[in-house]
């Protein structure tokens, strides 16, 4: 493996109020306990009532009552995710509004925009995790998430880590059941060093988990270990330090859904219909025996929080992190197919990739946070503020080389051009046995580079937040702002050097490509108590975005831009009941601009000629409404529940493909949420026993581009262009679902420190047949089939300091 995966970063960092916790459903405390006064950096235990966290740090860096935050911020936490069987985390997490497509590879869409990047305790992040060691999924909507830096317009999500605590215990759970799954877990906390300098704290938690897929050959193993120690000084300050590794080897992941264009019988093109998606090919692996798509990541990160005086506190943490992606004959999926031909006899065929390709994707970084807060009042104590400036510094470097296996005269690839097609009956299943191709990458005769790119981008950055609360607290005040200077140095080694000749005169294939972007963003925002339980709230913020994919021929076109955006949150959050139902209802509206599209240029001007030209130029407008509430009906029943309605179109994408203006973006459900009940008694004959049930459900999803299946002619002189036939693809969609899941749990009585508890979950209950559209086509894939666990859980509590 090159050594430039190795590559060491120097990673430091300033952070008084990072790392982040979203709340909207209960989030652990990163302290456990309050045996000492918590920084403003860390979220108090009591925070956490049933499935919902009162309190947050990622919506504003310092810890902030979620009801007070002038936009919204949801939480999915541990428990949830363990009581409803979600042991991978791409696994359907449809249950936050306006939240689909979460995958490993970092993939997500929030609020009708697509994301490739996420943060972990608040440092950037490529995806690539597991379950086993993250304490909740926190979610920060809209442009406000700019307070981290560069974000999608929806927002971003972070995975706050588990946190040692102060009572010991150890956790040992195995989980087993359909798809051949088995999950070992293991997790252990408390006490690791008392002593007359502060106390030290732990914890530990190491996971293997395996499962396979409705596909045959297709199979996931993950290996997960995270290791975390916590120091707290007499004085109340705090050291902290965590390790975490994390591999996923997928062994011949599973394959999209291929798209079926109907000829109607005829000859002509004029009138084929895209009808959908073969299903029935989801069931089966494209690629075969000899595929592979694996991931893998190594993290570091250390932070120190303390509070200076009376009225500052401040926290610094430094990250440093190195991840890999390895692929081989992946891109064998199955290829779009036609039927209804003009010549009856022609099979109804599809295919593979032509030549297996071997991916790899080196990726290495790190990060300084440094915070710096000033709480303090003024007017006599009648007006108390907080003041948060922060410095970030991120930097990131890709090298992504990748491999055909031979050049097209290869006698395997010569065999393979015939045996990768694959005859279909009428019902769109194959004839016959499927050839798959037989060569692993290692007996290759002589790989041929097909793309060699390195991609180093450093931002430095800073954040200013004014937080002012007037009227005894009933009038909360929000403004700052977020500078960023981002510098991207970027080389491509095979492009050839007339690509960038238009935008570098005298450019030399491999040179590095330099670029200097800054930003300045803006937000404000109002939140205001009506009443002690009924709050109105506003909020506008400025955010950027840059696309991980850019390479250096984008970022050498003299008309790169990063993607900007700006947005509206509005809404009110209250409680009824005596406290016991919260909510909050909230309405949005964003203007995502410098989108890549293509646009129609003459050239030269006056000469009649057009050609396409990309540029950053494009305009999606979104806007929607979400709701979210939690109810504690009695001590031992608990209802959650989320709908989030999204209405993401495009409002410019080029002038190459007008007719796309006002389609819905791809990927994007209009709608989703959720309903979860839980029953747990908290004392009688059924203590100790527990049972939940849910629902996710998911609209009707765009599977393809606004421009899709659209043909255009361009009128000579005016450049007019005008569809003069479509095949209607841009208009598929993945139809809606609903899925139910439940779960069981009993823990044995007794007054021993050892507890046994076991468990039943069942997903997917009632085996609905669906596919998901995902955030890309290549996770546009048929859905998993119902599914029946089970667990066993040895508990052991100790004693605290």
């Amino acid at each position: 493996m090159p050594s430039r995966l190795a590559r060491p970063q120097a990673v430091f960092g300033l952070t008084c109020l990072a790392i982040p916790l979203f709340a909207q459903t209960p989030a652990r405390p990163a302290g456990g306990t309050d045996a000492v006064e918590l920084s403003p950096f860390e979220v108090s235990a009591s925070a956490v009532r049933g499935y919902v966290a009162s309190e947050t740090m990622t919506g504003s860096r310092v810890k902030t009552p979620i009801v007070d935050l002038p936009y919204s911020v949801n939480v999915m936490t541990s428990e949830f995710l363990e009581d409803f069987g979600i042991f991978d985390l791409l696994d359907n997490v449809t249950h936050i509004s306006g939240f689909t497509g979460l995958d490993i590879g970092g993939n997500f869409n929030l609020r009708g925009f697509s994301s490739s990047n996420q943060l972990r305790d608040g440092f950037f992040r490529l995806g690539r995790y597991g379950s086993s060691n993250i304490d909740r999924l926190e979610i920060i909507k809209g442009s406000s998430a700019a307070i981290y830096g560069r974000t999608s317009p929806g927002g971003m999500i972070n995975m706050i880590s588990k946190a040692p605590k102060d009572t010991a215990s150890q956790k040992l759970s195995y989980n087993f059941g359909d798809f051949g799954t088995q999950r070992l877990t293991f997790e252990g906390t408390g006490p690791f060093f008392p002593g007359a300098l502060g106390k030290t704290r732990y914890v530990f938690t190491g996971s293997h988990y395996q499962r396979e897929f409705g596909q045959e050959f297709a199979r996931n193993r993950n290996h997960e270990y995270y290791l975390a120690l916590d120091h707290v000084f007499p004085d109340g300050s705090k050291l902290f330090f965590s390790a975490e590794y994390f591999l996923q080897i997928r062994h011949s992941p599973p394959s999209a859904v291929p798209l079926v264009t109907d000829q109607k019988g005829t000859a002509s093109v004029n009138d084929d219909v895209a009808i959908g998606y073969a299903v029935n090919l989801g069931k089966i692996n494209a690629s075969g025996p000899n595929s592979e798509l694996n991931r893998g990541n190594t993290g570091l990160t250390v932070g120190y929080d303390k509070k200076l005086s009376s009225v500052f506190s401040t926290r610094l943490a430094a990250n440093t992190f190195q991840a890999r992606r390895w692929d081989y004959n992946y891109v064998n999926q199955w290829v779009a197919f036609t039927i209804n031909p003009a010549v009856a006899t022609a099979p109804i065929r599809t295919a593979r990739a032509a030549v297996p390709n071997r991916g790899r994707i080196f990726e290495d970084g790190g990060g300084f946070q440094g915070d710096l807060l000033a709480h303090y009042w003024t007017h006599g104590r009648q007006i108390e503020h907080r003041t948060l400036v922060t410095i970030d510094i991120n930097d990131y470097y890709q090298w992504n080389p990748t491999l055909s296996y031979a050049p097209a005269t290869n006698p395997d690839v010569v065999t393979w051009s015939t045996a990768r097609f694959v005859n279909l009956d009428a019902n769109w299943n194959p004839v016959g046995p499927i050839a798959y191709f037989p060569k692993r990458s290692k007996d290759s005769p002589g790989e041929v580079r097909t793309r060699d790119g390195r991609k180093h981008t450093t931002t430095r950055g800073g954040n200013f937040r004014q937080q002012s609360a007037f009227f005894g607290g009933d009038l909360l005040v929000f403004a700052g702002f977020r500078y960023d200077s981002v510098t991207h140095q970027h080389r491509d080694k095979l492009t050839a050097a007339t690509a960038f000749t238009p935008f570098i005169p005298g450019y030399v294939v491999g040179q590095v490509v330099r670029r200097e972007i800054d930003q300045f963003k803006p937000n404000v925002g109002v939140n205001y108590k009506l009443r002690p339980a009924f709050r109105i709230f506003a909020n506008y913020s400025e955010s950027y975005f840059l696309d991980q994919g850019d390479t250096a021929l984008d970022i050498a076109n003299t008309a790169y831009r990063p993607e900007i955006a700006n947005g509206y949150d509005y809404g009110f959050k209250g409680t009824l009941l005596n406290d016991r139902l919260s909510y909050t209802v909230s309405g949005y509206y964003i203007n995502r601009e410098n989108v890549r599209v293509t646009d129609l240029e003459e050239t030269p001007p006056g000469s009649g000629t057009f050609i396409d030209v990309t540029r950053n130029a494009g305009n999606q407008l979104v806007r929607g409404y979400e709701i979210d509430f939690n109810w504690q009906a009695t001590d031992a029943l608990s209802v959650l529940g989320s709908y989030g309605n999204v209405h993401s179109i495009y409002t410019d994408f080029g002038s190459s493909f007008p007719a796309a203006v006002g389609r819905p973006v791809q990927f994007i459900a209009p709608y989703n949420g959720s309903l979860s009940v839980k029953f747990s008694p908290v004392r009688g004959a059924v203590k100790g026993f527990s049972a939940n049930v849910g629902v996710t459900f998911v609209g009707a999803t765009p599977t393809d581009a606004p421009n899709a299946g659209d043909t255009y002619v361009t009128t000579p002189g005016t450049g007019v262009r005008v569809v003069s036939r479509s095949t209607y693809q841009w208009a598929l969609k993945a139809p809606a679902y609903q899925l139910w899941s439940a779960g069981l749990r009993y823990q044995l009585p007794g007054k021993s420190a050892t507890s046994h508890t076991f468990a039943i979950n069942v997903n997917n209950v009632f085996n609905r047949h669906y596919f998901k559209a995902g955030s890309s086509a290549a996770t546009r894939l048929r859905g998993e089939d119902r599914a029946v666990f089970f667990t066993y859980t040895l508990n052991h509590r100790g004693t605290k300091f």
